[in-house]
């Protein structure tokens, strides 16, 4: 065999791998990047439902409880809903799993203990959906209410 041929040959399966190597650091760097700043890429469109120009959510001192209708849009289901409920004395964060569908109402009564957490200040509602077999929640797209009116019967 020829010398002279197999230093080049060597020096071009080391190109290759050096470029294959610096292509792989690049493309997880880019992905890290990407989920970083990553947003549901669907809009949702969850709302308060509204009667008489009234956001439908109220608490019930007397009943220990948060009740709200909420709404969804019309372009995906939702798996279930993360609540926030930000008290005077401490913060209450719970799951509703109940699946909402396309254009669908949820009417729900949260256990919210006033001795505990004290007057509701913020409550905030997060979505959770199912995306391409994964649920994740979207953010950006809660819906956050302050000063939460008092039910009246």
């Amino acid at each position: 065999m020829d010398k002279r041929g197999i230093a080049p040959l060597v020096a071009t399966i080391f190109l290759i791998v050096l470029a294959v190597a610096l292509g792989v650091v690049v493309m997880n760097f880019g992905r890290a990047q990407i989920e970083e700043a990553a947003q549901c890429p669907v809009s949702i469109g969850l709302n308060f439902v509204e009667l008489n120009n009234q956001k439908q959510i109220c608490q019930d001192k007397a009943g220990n409880q948060i009740y709200f209708i909420i709404e969804n849009g019309n372009n995906i289901e939702i798996e279930s809903i993360r609540i926030r409920a930000i008290g005077s004395n401490a913060v209450l964060v719970t799951d509703v799993h109940d699946k909402i569908e396309k254009l669908g109402t949820l009417l729900k009564y949260i256990d919210f203990e006033y001795s505990k957490y004290g007057d509701v200040k913020q409550i905030k509602l997060t979505p959770k959906v199912s995306l391409y077999g994964q649920e994740e929640f979207c953010e950006e797209q809660s819906i956050v209410l302050e000063n939460v009116r008092e039910c009246v019967k």
